[in-house]
């Protein structure tokens, strides 16, 4: 007889749930409560952190999103051990990193360090800590591993961009463990170079003529290319976007990125090197009948090139 097996490679998401529940309900939550299906359909278990990783979230919004679920009756369980159910009774077991905000509390209270950062931050962010501001405060202690000290310099970081939202202060946060920075001197070299980069940044956009528009992500990443990669000054490429406006006639980032390459390349860095490079090539190719700025690039960068400046 033959063996018929029935593989289940979807996630049984409750009718009543669609209908009524998933239209009045933060989008980010439902993506969690829908996420935890799909592990509880397949018997996995996975914490917060991780959880929040495969989502694009940040963790807070994880554990706001269980905690949500929880009052909304569709989960049970206290503590580190949250039990999420749906209507077929399956059940998934997220195993949260945070402690208690009773258990942080009594932690903070016998530790002076700690109980000094809770009354400076409110000072830096101007308001009272509520429960969850003490929370992601500790959680960053806890967690990431990060000292009284370096959280400071963290909150002061991000009220100096004009972010005081908590949630803001996490993603910095979260950049700065990804980036393993744990001490004040690590700290306080990332932010001088981001204050670098945001300079750079803003001299370039002012040269273009592009300051009353964002930059889209290519662009972004051809100035911190240039910058961190090809460590071109603002004044190098102030000279490629000339010879790009002379050449084709506005501002094409594919076309800079050729010349400032080939000067990285061949070793040249100051604007008097740069400009006898120009005049080298432009005499070889009044002597050829190929002869571009452009020549020598991969054909590859080219087609990307014309497909640029045809927009």
């Amino acid at each position: 007889m033959p063996d018929f097996k029935f593989n289940m490679d979807f996630v049984p998401v409750p009718k009543d749930f669609i209908e009524h529940v998933m239209p009045s309900s933060n989008a980010s939550y439902v993506m969690v409560y829908i996420y935890v299906l799909m592990l509880a359909t397949t018997g996995k278990s996975m914490g917060t952190a991780d959880i929040a990783k495969k989502l694009g979230l940040i963790e807070s919004d994880v554990i706001n999103a269980i905690k949500y679920w929880n009052d909304k009756g569709m989960m049970s369980g206290t503590g580190e051990t949250v039990i999420i159910k749906h209507s077929s009774d399956e059940e998934i077991s997220p195993e949260t990193n945070r402690k208690t905000i009773e258990d942080i509390s009594d932690i903070i209270s016998g530790n002076k360090a700690l109980s000094d950062l809770c009354l400076i931050s409110q000072e830096i962010l101007g308001k009272t800590l509520g429960n969850n501001d003490i929370e992601t405060l500790y959680w960053f202690y806890d967690e990431l591993g990060f000292s009284p000290e370096v959280i400071t310099m963290l909150l002061e970081y991000c009220v100096s961009l004009g972010k005081r939202n908590m949630k803001y202060i996490e993603k910095v946060a979260l950049t700065w463990h990804e980036n393993n920075i744990t001490t004040m001197d690590e700290a306080q070299a990332y932010i001088t170079n981001a204050a670098s980069r945001k300079d750079y940044i803003s001299v370039l956009r002012k040269l273009f003529g592009i300051n009353e528009r964002n930059l889209s992500k290519t662009e972004k990443l051809y100035l911190e290319s240039w910058r961190d990669q090809l460590k071109m000054s603002t004044d190098m490429v102030g000279l490629a976007y000339d010879y790009c406006v002379l050449a084709v006639g506005k501002l094409s980032f594919p076309y800079m990125n050729t010349i400032l390459k080939r000067w990285a390349e061949q070793g040249i860095k100051t604007i008097p090197e740069a400009e006898k490079d120009h005049n080298n090539f432009k005499q070889q190719s009044s002597n050829s009948e190929i002869g571009t700025e452009t020549q020598g690039i991969s054909e590859i960068e080219q087609r990307f090139m014309d497909s640029y400046d045809s927009e």
